[in-house]
């Protein structure tokens, strides 16, 4: 992969290939010459053979998927007088299962390589595979309202989520999203794709992501005097890190994908310091991690991911990723594939909000600060205390919306689902990091968010 994108560099370079920037994006003027040198050149097959996720080689019993068709737009309001939002259940070219799902998980694969690379916080991994999949989902319903080929459908959401990225990620090797977009051009045919009504149906699709990123909340910088006056119980900077001041404390007014119910679930008021419930809960978290099983600490580590881990988003979308691959999927792939893969990445982006929302509504001590005060001053935790409030868990309000969805497209493998989300949330109690309540106050919420997503498709 590097020794194929320093070609391409090197080509750029002599002007071989032409890639000019507007203000937020890159579009290449010769993508054509691009497509040639892939298919000509034999660096396709370089491409194809970049290293995988080790969740998507699973390949165990076949599952049957429930739903996965894309019905309406995330994002953009689709123009009137178009042909209705339309089901590719046929397709112009016959299709198999594994190119498709290859091809309308690729970019999601970038993508965790890239949150690693980049160390992301989980907040902002979980913001930017939203925006590259609601991108992708969103340029495919565009053209296929058009009455656009499966070709020019998928390539329509290629051209959009390359330009996400390259947005997102702007540090990377130059020309390297346009390389990945001209060699997935090159897997389609060529007869079957209106160039035009992908660049059309694409980068207007692109530039509407691009513009909401810059719009959603998420580059505001929080000052330290909107911190709230102390009170008994109040998040604490805490040992190892003595982390002053939280981890992204403005993420609970970043704009969500969907507007949250009246009715959604609202968790009460954290537990606080003199209450019989605090006092439960802080003996409890010191008697698991004093009692910890070699089970219990495994867990506990494997879901902690630390910077420069995929994080919890990209463990979950492994996941889903995993169960595509497994599937027999009827008819186009590829528009599951998508259809699945916005709807995960939406419900995590809106729960992490939701989340936040609560952290710093109640801002919330972690376990440490509790048990170091009252209990036992040289406690530690078997990971690492974060540093943002405790109350609601991040890892249990995320999990708890992602299994609820990826539920609803493999009901059979609910129980397998909600029992990983289980999991994730208990091992941040073994991790001696939060309260019961924390976690379970978090899937409740998790789950409600959930809910609305899928009533939403």
């Amino acid at each position: 992969m590097a020794e194929f994108l320093t070609h391409i560099f090197q080509l750029s370079r002599l002007n071989l290939i032409k890639m000019p920037k507007n203000k937020h994006i890159i579009t290449s003027v010769n993508k054509r010459a691009l497509i040639k040198l892939i298919a000509t050149t034999g660096l396709a097959s370089l491409l194809m053979h970049a290293p995988r996720s080790a969740h998507a080689a699973s390949k165990s019993n076949a599952l049957e998927l429930a739903h996965g068709i894309i019905k309406k737009a995330w994002l953009i309001d689709l123009p009137s007088g178009l042909a209705s939002p339309i089901s590719s259940r046929t397709s112009s070219a016959p299709q198999h299962n594994a190119p498709a799902i290859q091809r309308a998980t690729h970019w999601t694969k970038q993508w965790l390589r890239l949150v690693v690379k980049y160390q992301q916080n989980p907040l902002r991994a979980s913001r930017c595979i939203a925006h590259a999949e609601v991108a992708m989902h969103d340029a495919w319903l565009l053209a296929a309202t058009r009455g656009a080929s499966a070709e020019t459908r998928e390539l329509s959401a290629h051209r959009a989520v390359s330009l996400v990225l390259q947005h997102l990620f702007p540090n990377e090797t130059p020309g390297f999203f346009e390389v990945q977009y001209a060699w997935l051009a090159s897997q389609l045919l060529a007869s079957n794709i209106d160039q035009d009504l992908v660049e059309t149906a694409g980068v207007h699709v692109g530039q509407a992501v691009i513009e909401r990123s810059l719009r959603d909340g998420a580059g505001r910088t929080w000052p330290v005097r909107d911190r709230p006056k102390d009170f008994p119980g109040m998040w604490q900077a805490a040992h190892p890190i003595y982390a002053v001041n939280p981890t992204e404390p403005y993420a609970g007014e970043w704009r969500p994908w969907l507007k949250p119910s009246p009715q959604r679930y609202q968790p009460p008021t954290a537990p606080r310091p003199g209450s019989e419930q605090h006092r439960r809960e802080t003996r409890e978290v010191l008697s698991v991690v004093r009692n910890l099983t070699a089970k219990q600490l495994e867990v506990a580590e494997r879901w902690n991911l630390e910077a420069g881990s995929v994080t919890p988003a990209g463990v979950w979308m492994q996941h889903a990723m995993d169960l595509l691959v497994r599937s027999q999927i009827p008819g186009d792939a590829f528009e599951a594939g998508i259809a699945i893969l916005a709807a995960t990445a939406v419900a995590m982006e809106d729960s992490f909000i939701a989340c936040w929302r609560i952290k710093f509504r109640d801002w919330s001590e972690r376990p440490i600060t509790a048990i170091r005060r009252d209990l036992d001053p040289e406690f530690t935790t078997p990971v690492v205390t974060p540093g943002f409030p405790g109350y609601i868990s991040g890892h249990s309000t995320l999990s708890g919306a992602t299994s609820t969805v990826l539920s609803h497209f493999w009901p059979t493998e609910a129980p397998l689902l909600n029992a990983m989300a289980d999991e994730a949330a208990v091992s941040r109690l073994w991790g001696g990091i939060h309260f019961r309540s924390d976690n379970d106050e978090g899937l409740k919420v998790g789950r409600a968010v959930g809910a609305e997503v899928v009533a939403a498709l």
